[in-house]
């Protein structure tokens, strides 16, 4: 019997997903992310308002700080939270930039045209094409190791 995942592990697979294939994208230019309390900013310019970044469902906004708190602690991610949603040059650590680099055997059959792509690139695909389900396992079993 497998174990449904959490609701809350799938917010936090969807955001991680959506942040870590921002800053891939626009990679070395740190970005500046503003949590309102329905939608998401993100903008690489601190005094512009930004563009609405990620989903706009209220639950799903609601645990975006949580998420980005735990990718900046962990090690994924740099950059600066005041506290009140607001977060400042953010960027991609070397942890969290070879995470995005490497493919997982795991997830990748062997006879794949996708298998010398990069997962950055991989992950910006599927957010693009809204498949975010299949990045969330992606990236998770990087982050875990394949656990």
């Amino acid at each position: 019997m497998e174990l449904e995942t959490p609701a809350g592990v799938e917010v936090f697979n969807l955001w991680t997903i959506w942040i870590m294939a921002r800053l891939w994208e626009e990679y070395p230019r740190r970005q500046f992310f503003v949590c309102g309390r329905d939608r998401v900013y993100a903008t690489v310019d601190p005094a512009a308002a930004g563009t609405p970044f990620g989903p706009n469902d209220p639950p799903s906004v609601q645990l975006f700080c949580s998420t980005m708190d735990w990718l900046l602690a962990d090690g994924y991610l740099t950059g600066k939270a005041n506290g009140a949603g607001h977060y400042a040059l953010v960027g991609l650590t070397q942890k969290g930039f070879s995470v995005l680099k490497e493919i997982p055997r795991a997830v990748v059959p062997t006879q794949s045209p996708v298998q010398n792509k990069p997962l950055g690139a991989l992950m910006r695909e599927l957010v693009v094409s809204q498949g975010v389900s299949a990045a969330a396992t992606a990236l998770v079993k990087a982050m875990t190791g394949g656990r």
